[in-house]
């Protein structure tokens, strides 16, 4: 028969994976911490006071440790600036003027594939949008994955000329 401990561990498992992995980010070290939450949690099962659900406890000393390695290892740690250096430094990507060029290339990107014949556009948004390949797309549309490469070789010979427009 599984003990209390067991039980919990079984049922929660993929959620606490799922939590540190949310919290710190950090996928080769996952697997240490949830261990090391795992010999916390059954070294300290008789002194659980109840004043909370089992659950809740376990989930608080996983994020409690991954506070204490965070907080030690060197690559989570903060470098304290003054507000002097911080005013003199320039944020990326903060030029105005990029950032106007930038949406209005946006703009004329989507008027230029808004205006691509039905069978480009579709094509297209097939494989560039959704991330289909050639051969997916070939078969969503019921077409030869020949067309399939000639249609996207159109599409961008036509957005390349809005870009090079835009770029003059």
């Amino acid at each position: 028969m599984r003990s209390d401990f067991e039980l919990l561990m079984a049922k929660q498992e993929k959620r606490l994976k799922n939590f540190i992995t949310k919290h710190f980010r950090d996928e080769s070290a996952v697997e240490d911490l949830f261990q090391q939450t795992l010999i916390e949690a059954y070294c300290s099962w008789d002194n659980f006071r109840g004043d909370s659900k089992r659950e809740t406890w376990l989930f608080g000393i996983a994020l409690n440790i991954i506070r204490n390695v965070a907080r030690r290892s060197p690559q989570y740690r903060f470098n304290f600036t003054t507000d002097e250096s911080l005013e003199l430094e320039q944020a990326e990507g903060a030029d105005p003027i990029q950032i106007c060029m930038k949406n209005e290339f946006s703009v004329s990107l989507d008027t230029a594939i808004d205006k691509l014949p039905t069978d480009l556009k579709d094509t297209l948004m097939l494989v560039v949008k959704h991330g289909n390949s050639y051969q997916e797309a070939a078969d969503l549309l019921g077409i030869p994955i020949g067309t399939v490469r000639s249609r996207i070789s159109r599409s961008r010979a036509q957005l390349k000329f809005i870009y090079d427009m835009h770029m003059e």
